[in-house]
């Protein structure tokens, strides 16, 4: 199968020979590699001092079932830690390891995570190479029953020996000791894809917190190969949203339900039409309050690179108009959550001059939106990852990348 670097390598092709797709949708394909300096936080935000000390990437805010907890990835020499830390009074908790080891895959936009229930269960994932192949890796997970003071032996949910990629986990506390895991599945993808018709697919699992899995299967045989999907809770059971990958390579969002012991769909969240023969590495992130569900993702459809968020009011089974939410320039990585279920909470990456800026605005049901507020510059490069947000007891929290350290910032919604 072909690895991120080869599908970056060819969109930049693409790019080029095109010449039509904006410089904003460029920088999603290939990036800007030169780093960037410290960049100021702009008001309302505030820096809040960060856990995660030097040599640390990939930063991942998880907010369930009221705790707030980040996670990343401290480089070693010889091997590497994940680490996370929890909110507690404003200020984050003296950092845990949730496990260590060698030969460990470590990738700006594959991101590890730690989610927790409201029982004391933790659900932690990494990646690990599975051999020689540079984009052959597995799935790893642990649990702990005990607030993180024991730990299972790591296990691999998936069970192919495949040296292809598994990862871009989204994981989901479902109650009772329970969790839901879903990632991309390269089983089915070989180095000649195009040749043997094999493409990435999306699995999923239900593990509980002994490390038992049950009703691991194919969720959509054939998806975007490295766009993070997104698993949230709706009142008739798990969800999964995430970049669909048709035969004319059309790669819209979709939905697929976890409904009386199967998988049902995919159906389309909007049919943007956005062909493109390269993968944008930037999935859909959603959040869900009663039966109201959001979900916000990047288009360049029409060669007009966007943000776009989309309310549905019956759990993900139908969705209102698009609503753009950037400022014309967008980049994408977007993040949402609810706060209410008429009013969502967006942040993005916009271009502005030679570097990135986080922002974020308030945007309605009925698709009015409040003006963008900036939180902090921030590089355009690859390395600086995907800013996270969260809302935790009537504020906003964000975390982001910044050459090898970790910033953390506090905001008013």
């Amino acid at each position: 199968m072909r690895g991120l670097g080869t599908r970056v390598k060819t969109a930049r092709k693409i790019v080029i020979m095109r010449r039509t797709v904006s410089f904003a949708l460029l920088l999603v394909l290939v990036g800007c590699d030169r780093d960037q300096a410290s960049f100021p936080l702009l008001p309302p935000a505030t820096e809040m001092e960060s856990p995660a000390g030097t040599d640390t990437t990939v930063p991942h805010l998880f907010n369930g079932s009221g705790n707030l907890v980040l996670s990343w990835i401290q480089k070693g020499k010889q091997q590497d830690t994940l680490f996370y830390s929890r909110l507690k009074k404003g200020r984050w908790a003296a950092p845990k390891k949730a496990a260590t080891g060698p030969h460990w895959f470590v990738n700006w936009a594959d991101v590890p995570a730690v989610g927790t229930d409201a029982e004391g269960n933790i659900l932690a994932s990494f990646l690990v190479k599975s051999g020689s192949r540079t984009y052959g890796y597995n799935l790893n997970l642990l649990v702990s029953s005990d607030h993180g003071r024991s730990w299972t032996r790591p296990f691999v949910p998936h069970d192919d020996r495949t040296q292809t990629e598994h990862g871009f986990v989204s994981l989901l506390p479902i109650g009772q000791g329970r969790f839901f895991v879903a990632w991309l599945d390269g089983r089915n993808n070989t180095w000649g894809s195009r040749q043997s018709g094999g493409s990435m697919g999306l699995r999923g699992a239900f593990v509980d917190n002994r490390g038992t899995l049950t009703h691991e299967g194919p969720i959509d045989l054939r998806v975007c190969d490295c766009c993070q999907p997104s698993a949230v809770n709706t009142a008739h059971g798990p969800a999964v949203l995430y970049r669909d990958r048709s035969g004319e390579e059309i790669r819209d969002i979709a939905i697929a339900w976890w409904e009386h012991g199967a998988w049902t769909g995919p159906f389309p969240v909007s049919v943007d039409n956005w062909r493109i023969d390269g993968c944008p590495v930037d999935g859909p992130r959603a959040d869900t309050d009663g039966d109201t569900l959001v979900v916000v993702w990047f288009t360049a459809a029409g060669d007009v690179p966007r943000v776009n968020l989309a309310f549905s009011g019956d759990n993900g089974k139908s969705f209102g108009r698009p609503i753009r939410v950037d400022d014309g320039k967008a980049v994408g990585r977007a993040d949402v959550v609810l706060l209410d279920q008429r009013t969502a909470l967006v942040s993005w990456l916009e271009s502005v001059g030679d570097h990135g800026e986080i922002r974020m605005k308030r945007v309605s049901k009925d698709g009015s939106t409040e003006e963008s507020r900036g939180i902090s510059g921030m590089s355009l490069s690859r390395s600086s990852g995907f800013p996270q947000m969260s809302v935790h007891e009537g504020k906003v929290y964000f975390a982001w990348s910044e050459g090898k350290r970790i910033r953390t910032a506090v905001a008013q919604p």
